[in-house]
């Protein structure tokens, strides 16, 4: 499967749902990763199974998180200045799609508006 098929099989899936997974530590806290290069991403995944199912070891801690699109929109906005991107379905490899939260944000915006 091409990135781009991963990336509309993504779009499709939380579009139907309206929600996102991700791993949350505490209250506000979720979990990170970091490329070679020092850009921090949010992983996020489709699904509440994708979630658990491809979350590394070092998370085991961390409880699934289930987030509304809406509201993930609007935490997109914090993430940009922040410069914290989006890592999208990250598998237990830890090979994820990037994209920067802004565009993420617009992308979800204009899902919503159709």
């Amino acid at each position: 499967m091409t990135d781009n098929d991963r990336f509309e099989q993504f779009i499709k899936a939380i579009y139907s749902t309206e929600q996102i997974w991700l791993l949350q530590a505490d209250d506000g806290l979720f979990a990170m990763v970091e490329d070679s290069l020092g850009n921090s991403y949010i992983p996020v995944w489709s699904s509440e199974l994708a979630c658990a199912e491809n979350s590394s070891e070092e998370w085991s801690d961390y409880t699934l998180e289930m987030m509304p699109i809406n509201e993930f929109i609007n935490w997109c906005k914090e993430l940009a200045e922040d410069d914290v991107k989006i890592g999208i379905e990250p598998d237990k490899s830890g090979r994820l799609l990037p994209i920067e939260a802004s565009v993420f944000s617009d992308i979800l915006k204009q899902m919503k508006d159709n």
